[in-house]
């Protein structure tokens, strides 16, 4: 967490400066058009104003949730974001009166790159905008290389960068889903409706709304009535085992089969019966694990023939994705010196040789999947934020790369069966952005 007075500090002017953010989503229908870091990101802004120098900021893309938008069409969704968020965007404009502050579309607001009429709108904010894939800086001699990355992602993927035709399946997920889920909460027991945008990638939205159903959503006389079936099915395959156990000779006769039941009497009969049903359940379930591997295998692969991926690791599997895309820009443009896009939400550095790759992160809240403890129970969403920016300078004859964090602790917790379900687990995702990077201003090797 900075200060401003350490930030001042530890800004002094020594040649151009980029400051970097990415997804913002600022707007949306009912719920979404909430903005949790608007106190953050206006102080962020503040900051940026008491600054001197040649510096400009940078936000790459997603700025304003438009594909969020269903009730309004064209610039009218850009009105309605700034009459909402009216503060912020002065604050925006005071910002913008001393340092540059340019915006580049993303996905979710493509629309930006197919109407001029939205580079009129935010000018009057000393907002400039860029309605391209990608723009480049020069700095210490070499090229900064930088666009949101939604092209690289089949699901978010315009055919026609700037056509206002080309709709990708990411925006009828959008419309048709989220949007909705914004218009939907009414009251603070449906709010987690809302977090909805901050699911990515969004092939895993069906599995989150399977979660946040059983964990939130479930009515209490099912849960109350599951619940203890768990625990019998976990109780009677343990005695299953046992008795296996027991059969084989692997452990004496009488510690599993009937010696519990027979020490409660009159009542152990019925006991008897009830874990004869949950053994046999076991059984059933066992002898049909491995039809249902070869089933899962099978509909996955259907899945992916359609650029649908529903695994844990799709995530890891996109990032690669950007990785080989940066690597292509490398070799097809030897001056880029840095790869920087955002997109996915996830802020990372990678170096590559004497050249590095930028994930901007994101600024909306994140959803964390971890895995639950329980067989049968679904995997629990972690929300938290990971609000920061980049700060890209020529310093000491080298380009030097900062990631400046921003603490913000996220108000909404978890049931006490979600905390149950991934007890002992990590929940904080591995940190994979140093606090500072140099890369030589001249390259001198082979990337």
């Amino acid at each position: 967490m900075w200060s401003a007075a350490g930030f001042l500090w530890y800004c002094f002017a020594m040649s151009k400066e980029y400051f970097l953010i990415s997804d913002l989503h600022i707007g949306g229908d009912g719920a979404l058009d909430a903005c949790e870091f608007e106190t953050e990101l206006m102080d962020f802004l503040r900051m940026l104003e008491e600054q001197a120098g040649d510096r400009e900021l940078i936000i790459a893309g997603d700025f304003l949730g438009l594909w969020e938008m269903t009730t309004l069409s064209g610039p009218d969704k850009l009105h309605a974001i700034i009459a909402s968020h009216f503060e912020l965007f002065r604050q925006f404009q005071r910002t913008g009166s001393k340092i540059a502050i340019t915006v580049i579309p993303g996905n979710h607001d493509h629309e930006l790159a197919t109407d001029p009429e939205f580079g009129n709108i935010l000018h009057a904010y000393n907002i400039h905008l860029e309605p391209r894939e990608y723009i480049t800086r020069t700095l210490a001699g070499r090229t900064l290389w930088i666009e949101h990355g939604q092209q690289r992602d089949a699901s978010n993927r315009f055919d026609i960068f700037g056509n206002a035709a080309c709709k990708p399946f990411g925006y009828y997920v959008t419309t048709n889903i989220i949007s909705s889920a914004g218009q939907r909460v009414r009251n603070r027991h449906e709010k987690w409706l809302k977090d909805i945008e901050s699911v990515y990638p969004t092939e895993h939205i069906p599995h989150w709304l399977l979660s946040n159903y059983f964990y939130r959503e479930m009515s209490i006389y099912i849960r109350a009535l599951g619940l203890p079936l768990l625990l019998l099915f976990c109780a009677s395959a343990v005695m299953v085992v046992g008795a296996l156990l027991e059969v084989f000779g692997v452990v004496s006769p009488g510690r599993f089969l009937s010696s519990f039941s027979r020490s409660l009497g009159v009542l152990g009969y019925p006991l008897d019966l009830l874990f004869i049903i949950g053994g046999a359940a076991f059984i059933t379930i066992l002898l049909s694990i491995f039809l249902l591997m070869l089933l899962r295998h099978d509909l996955r692969n259907v899945l992916l023939r359609y650029n649908v991926d529903v695994s844990r690791a799709l995530s890891e599997k996109k990032n690669e994705e950007y990785i080989s895309a940066a690597e292509q820009v490398f070799r097809e443009h030897p001056d880029v010196a840095v790869f920087i896009f955002g997109h996915s939400h996830i802020p990372e550095v990678k170096t590559l040789g004497e050249r590095a790759i930028i994930n901007t992160g994101s600024w909306v809240k994140r959803l964390t999947r971890i895995p639950s403890r329980f067989l049968l129970l679904p995997d629990v969403y972690w929300p938290s934020y990971h609000l920061g920016f980049f700060r890209i300078v020529g310093e000491e004859g080298c380009i030097a790369i900062y990631h400046h964090a921003i603490d913000k602790n996220d108000s909404q917790s978890l049931s006490l069966l979600q905390k149950l379900a991934i007890f002992g687990r990590d929940t904080q995702p591995p940190e994979r952005v140093p606090e500072r990077l140099l890369l030589p201003a001249a390259e001198t090797g082979a990337p």
